[in-house]
């Protein structure tokens, strides 16, 4: 019995090692080994559910250093295998190889698409061509260099290729920046489909507008960014992929080349693959491990993933060159340096936000509703969620309900839309009243003005009286007579030097209004404009920019002319900026209110009135220094020249000093807890 057991337990011992070997071949796992991300209301990424959870780990196909993947409609992974000149045709749904496609004219396969009736196209490299196979891996056709003139000089090496339905073919060749070959299906040259803009720094937007020709070609040449994949879906839409910049570095473009998104799309700035799923859906990966999700509109849905060089850990990758989905939504991706497959698999959340966005593109609202309503029983601050039933409110024209939900994902544009119906709505129910309510008020000054006549006119006198009495409050008179400057600056400034008008403290009053004014403009506008939250912003740097920034311009302007002769004394240079601050005042005043009641399409009113504001306030300060220091206009442009010139100074100075003493306090803080302990 004994010999028997010990028999029994080696050959469990032999089976579970076998099991082992096979799951290290093809493994699946089932834990998030990522943090999924999600835009927040403020574009910045935070932590949400897990949208996709690591599933299927194979190992056992040989790869070295793949490149791309592409999947078919029956689910059949193609793999293009560089190191080993090989394309793998790889069975999803069984999980073997059900192909590999080897040929003498395969040097060094680099990209991989096929096409609806099973084409293969590979873009080699090394061959300097792009090869076209048969479904059963027969060369049909060489695509090598096109010899139209305009291609001369440009270097054919394709590394990625993508074909739409007409047979016109899209590569990414190797280090050209003129934008993404376009060819013939008969190899013919057709020119560049899609070009990247040339990020310029500040130094050379500035020769670009100054330089002549001449100058400018003498210069290094300026090249934009390089594609760095490129993708056509089953609609023939064409996406490119661009490495080295963080904004808009993934497109889809139009017939003509343009990127259709209408707003900036944010990624990593080395995305290395984009592809798209039947439903619209767009994802994008990069060198660095990470995958991302977009809608068809380019909005952000998810972001995880991450990168890992020291351990083998599912779903971690030591290099990502390029993914892949599935007809299932499941995520296949490679990698490079490594050279293993891994599928990600998307998690009921994920599948849920998936039904809800397409069926609100069906125009199926009260469905999508219901559907993002069960995201947010599982994220109450989900934006995508948030932005959804708002939509769908919107649709149903249950348009108070929409504001809520737009306001919580700070989604301005549709917020705005939906602003606009509630103000129409509430002006075509009130604007009878209001304006009979005005034309009343109108009818009844004009009969009391009558009936004053007739009585002898006491209220008007009286009511003389009282302005009277109110324009000899010392303060009060004076904030009248700032209101006054504006219209006429000149007399006004004039009666300040010479009849010594107005007095400090009233200045200071009419500073203190104005930074009150200003900061309710900074804090409190109606949410269409109010771009940076409260939370958000440094209202300790505000305060003291602002207080600083007057303060040194009195003194400065008083040091420098001082020296130029000028007949201002620091009283009066003090009360110059008060006085002509009257109409940026009433600006700030008038958009802050008016923000309330106006959408986006009538945000120009705002500006114009605040640009008209800060023009006649700038004019007015200007008129008063040139008045109130006898100065003419160039000597008063050359007096603020130098007030800002010496203010500069001082803020530099002020900032060395700043530095030093912190470096100073550390050091004599350092010293004296080390003297404590080591005496006693």
């Amino acid at each position: 019995m004994k010999k028997h057991s010990g028999f029994k337990n080696i050959l469990f011992l032999l089976a579970l090692v076998s099991l082992l070997a096979q799951t290290s071949m093809t493994a699946s796992a089932n834990q998030a080994t990522s943090y999924t991300y999600a835009a927040d209301e403020d574009k910045n990424w935070e932590r949400t559910q897990d949208a996709y959870l690591p599933d299927k780990t194979v190992t056992e196909l040989g790869l070295s250093t793949p490149e791309d993947l592409f999947i078919d409609e029956d689910n059949m992974l193609y793999i293009a295998d560089t190191g080993n000149k090989r394309v793998i045709k790889y069975d999803i749904t069984s999980g073997q190889v059900a192909g590999i496609l080897e040929s003498s004219e395969l040097t060094g396969p680099r990209g991989v698409y096929v096409t609806e009736n099973g084409d293969i196209y590979i873009a080699d490299t090394g061959a300097k061509a792009v090869l076209i196979f048969d479904k059963d891996f027969n060369l049909l056709n060489k695509l090598t260099r096109p010899d139209a003139p305009i291609f001369a000089d440009t270097n054919y090496e394709p590394k990625r290729v993508a074909v739409d339905g007409g047979g016109n073919v899209y590569l990414i060749g190797e280090g050209v920046y003129n934008g993404v070959i376009q060819l013939a299906k008969t190899g013919e040259f057709l020119g560049y489909f899609a070009v990247n803009d040339a990020d310029l720094t500040f130094s050379q937007r500035l020769q670009q507008l100054l330089f002549t020709r001449d100058q400018l070609a003498n210069l290094v040449d300026i090249n934009p960014t390089v594609f760095a994949n490129v993708f056509v879906d089953r609609d023939g839409i064409v996406y490119t992929a661009t490495s080295g910049t963080h904004r808009n570095g993934m497109k889809k473009h139009s017939t003509n080349g343009g990127n259709m998104f209408k707003s900036d799309v944010w990624s990593f700035d080395n995305l290395t693959d984009v592809y798209v799923d039947g439903s619209g859906l767009i994802y994008a990966c990069s060198a660095s491990g990470y995958i991302n999700i977009y809608s068809k509109n380019g909005e952000e849905i998810f972001e995880f993933g991450s990168y890992v060089t020291t351990v083998d850990i599912a779903g971690l990758f030591a290099s990502l060159p390029s993914i892949a989905v599935d007809t299932e939504g499941n995520i296949w991706a490679v990698d490079g340096t490594k050279g293993y497959l891994q599928s990600f698999k998307p998690t009921e959340y994920a599948r849920t936000v998936y039904t809800a966005m397409n069926l609100y593109e069906e125009g199926r609202y009260e469905e999508a509703m219901s559907k993002w309503n069960e995201v947010l029983k599982l994220n109450q601050m989900s934006v995508l969620a948030h932005n959804g039933v708002g939509k769908a409110y919107l649709h149903a024209e249950d348009y108070e309900a929409s504001l809520e939900h737009f306001k919580v994902a700070n989604n301005k544009e549709y917020y705005s839309q939906s602003f606009w119906e509630v103000r129409n709505e509430w002006i075509q129910k009130w604007l009878g009243l209001i304006l009979g309510l005005v034309i009343g008020l109108l009818v009844l000054k004009k009969v009391v003005r009558e009936i004053d006549k007739r009585k002898g006119g006491r209220l008007a006198r009286a009511g003389e009286r009282v302005r009277a009495r109110s324009e000899s409050l010392p303060v009060w008179k004076d904030i009248l007579y700032a209101l006054k400057t504006p219209r006429h600056p000149m007399d006004c400034y004039y009666e300040i030097r010479k009849y010594r008008q107005g007095s400090v403290f009233s200045a200071a009053v009419i500073y203190l209004l104005f930074f009150i004014d200003f900061m309710a403009y900074k804090t409190v506008k109606g949410f269409i404009y109010q771009t940076v939250k409260v939370e958000n912003m440094d209202i300790g740097s505000i305060v003291l920019g602002f207080f600083a920034l007057l303060g040194l311009f009195v003194i400065c302007n008083y040091l420098v002319t001082s020296i130029n002769d000028g007949d201002g004394t620091f009283k009066q240079i003090f009360m110059i900026p008060a006085n002509g601050l009257m109409p940026a005042m009433i600006a700030l005043l008038v958009v802050t209110c008016v923000s309330y009641v106006l959408t986006y399409n009538e945000a120009f009113l705002l500006t114009l009135v605040l640009l008209i504001g800060i023009v006649w306030s700038v004019i007015t300060i200007f008129i008063g220094l040139q008045t109130v220091h006898d100065y003419t206009f160039g000597e008063t442009v050359k007096s603020i020249v130098l007030t800002v010139v010496f203010m500069v100074i001082v803020a530099v100075i002020g900032i060395i000093i700043s530095i030093m003493w912190n470096s100073l306090y550390t050091f004599l803080a350092s010293v004296g807890k080390e003297m404590i302990q080591n005496v006693f």
